[in-house]
């Protein structure tokens, strides 16, 4: 919390700011992380069943030349871009099975205009 944050009790701005990663090893733990967390507390924890219950979503935009990758947590948004295709593969197979995945495109963007005529 920001010095003048607490005088005025408002959140902090820049902590809810996305981040961008751009080590594969660590946009991989990050995706593995609250597994961890939850084994090693032994499957209980103290916070209420909404805030543990919390899933990451991973989003994954593809281009011509660079595939992102968007991991939604409960506190940041991180982005990794990766430009070589195959890298994006191994990714996409490394990820575990259990995170949400939404793929996002050209797809969507028709489907809106079609929407709007």
């Amino acid at each position: 919390m920001c010095i003048r944050d607490r005088y005025m009790g408002n959140t902090c701005i820049h902590k809810k700011m996305p981040k961008e990663i751009s080590d594969i090893k660590r946009f991989l733990q990050l995706t593995k992380l609250d597994e961890v967390k939850e084994k090693a507390a032994g499957g209980e924890s103290k916070k209420p069943a909404s805030v543990s219950q919390h899933k990451k979503v991973l989003y994954i935009k593809k281009t011509k030349k660079i595939t992102k990758f968007k991991l939604r947590g409960r506190r940041y948004l991180y982005t990794f871009k990766c430009q070589d295709q195959t890298k994006a593969q191994k990714v996409l197979q490394s990820l575990p099975s259990n995170l949400t995945r939404v793929e996002l495109g050209k797809q969507q963007k028709k489907a809106a205009t079609k929407k709007k005529k």
